[in-house]
């Protein structure tokens, strides 16, 4: 079969994924069945050796990376090669479970169609896509002309410094690739599907208000450190922060979908406000393309009768690819200023990740193959840039600048209540992800 096109062999794996459905399926129940999100337990690390032991079966090579006594990092190589050097990194870890389920969010239950538990979408169903796919073309013995490199981290909600960070500082000859994908849910509901080729950054404020203590009874003999602080937030939402020219707006991605499903852009506009709460895709789209900010935490005084003499406030900006975390701080020190109690507010950033993009992504090979594979295999699909932060940031950061983000699931619905995965997005992103391969890397004659 060694003289078969590219497209025999696309269509070859394509038909092998329909025939490996029953084992994709099973690998995504096996790894939410393992409770992943304690670093206390060895979740992380059982998930990393279940998705190895698929691998493994196979003759893929594997090699696990300990960066804590819970977390094993799982790093599989196949086809080594001269060519072009892909990786897929997907994170194992997820979220703790909350409550409200009406199902057990460790029991994988299947339920017309949707496997459900934590991490279904975010991102153990990413990592049984991505991890099937080098299985279908393993089984097939596609010559590959370059090299396809799996990383099953763990640590990834907590910001990855024990996953992929600490590969990139331990392990990275291992890992080190032209190109990335992370699995990450990236479905858009009514829509279609999203290549995302970036992330915003997100950077972490806190902002301290000093008054002057008195008895409550005689308030003016002191100096209230919360009324400081409410006048100065009130002052911030007012303003909003600053903010730069998006890589994406809101009418380039509602213009893309409206190409994609031949439909003008005020059907789409429908489309998304009948999503509604319970797929809010507005939501998602109105964070795209402006710096975003959140007052998440706010606490002060010590009594009700004690006039307080300290607040703090802690702040969730969201970045835009080209913004610095300083002007943050900048904006807020701009409006204590202008207030007049510049001198009663300390701030410091407590956190900083700038936001990250794929360069000329039109032109990108890996974004433009992913992208017309979508199209091909799941349907209308559009680029996009999401709001929140993944591995990506780190990826581009440390050299691999074209890495998107796709996997099966629905963006918006992570980290929520029943979270479920459709089995048949699973197949679709595993037949993308093969195809993507194939194309990007390419076959020998």
């Amino acid at each position: 079969m060694s003289n078969l096109t590219e497209n025999g062999w696309e269509q070859k794996v394509l038909d092998h994924v329909d025939r490996l459905e029953n084992e994709l399926v099973k690998l995504c129940q096996d790894i939410i069945r393992i409770p992943s999100w304690d670093r206390e337990t060895r979740g992380e690390a059982e998930v990393a050796h279940r998705v190895g032991k698929t691998l493994e079966h196979r003759g893929i090579q594997t090699e696990y990376f300990s960066s804590h006594p819970n977390i094993d990092n799982l790093v599989a190589t196949w086809k080594v090669n001269k060519g072009k050097r892909l990786l897929f990194n997907g994170h194992v870890d997820v979220v703790p479970p909350g409550e409200d389920w009406t199902v057990d969010p460790f029991a994988a239950e299947i339920r017309d169609g949707l496997i459900y538990g934590r991490g279904a979408m975010d991102m153990k169903g990413g990592v049984a896509a991505m991890t099937m796919a080098c299985c279908a073309l393993h089984d097939l013995e596609v010559p590959l002309k370059g090299t396809l490199i799996l990383n099953a981290v763990g640590d990834e909600e907590r910001q990855g410094t024990l996953g992929t960070t600490w590969c990139i500082e331990n392990a990275w000859e291992k890992i080190k690739a032209d190109a990335a994908v992370i699995p990450e849910p990236s479905g858009m509901g009514p829509l279609g599907y999203a290549v995302n080729i970036g992330e915003k950054g997100p950077v972490w404020v806190k902002v301290t208000t000093k008054g002057k203590k008195a008895h409550g009874s005689m308030a003016t003999a002191g100096k209230n450190a919360i009324t400081i602080m409410l006048k100065l937030l009130q002052a911030l939402e007012e303003a909003k922060p600053p903010s730069i020219p998006p890589v994406l707006t809101r009418e380039d991605v509602v213009s893309q979908f409206a190409m994609a499903l031949k439909k003008e852009s005020q059907q789409i506009e429908s489309l998304i406000q009948e999503a509604g709460e319970s797929n809010p895709l507005s939501a998602v789209l109105e964070g795209l393309d402006a710096t975003s900010m959140n007052i998440g935490t706010i606490t002060g005084g010590v009594l009700t009768n004690v006039v307080p003499d300290r607040c703090e406030a802690q702040i969730d900006f969201r970045i835009l690819p080209g913004q610095k975390p300083e002007e943050m701080i900048n904006f807020i020190r701009f409006h204590a200023e202008r207030l007049g109690i510049s001198t009663d507010c300390d701030m410091e950033i407590i956190e900083a990740i700038e936001g990250s993009v794929v360069p000329t992504h039109r032109q990108n090979k890996l974004a433009v193959t992913l992208f017309n594979a979508s199209t091909e295999i799941a349907g209308p699909s559009v680029f996009f840039l999401v709001p929140f932060a993944t591995d990506g940031r780190l990826l581009r950061r440390a050299g691999i600048e074209s890495t998107v983000a796709y996997g099966p699931g629905n963006t918006v619905l992570a980290h929520t209540v029943d979270e479920n995965v459709a089995i048949d997005d699973l197949i679709k992103a595993t037949k993308v992800f093969a195809v993507s391969i194939i194309r990007y890397l390419g076959v020998k004659n």
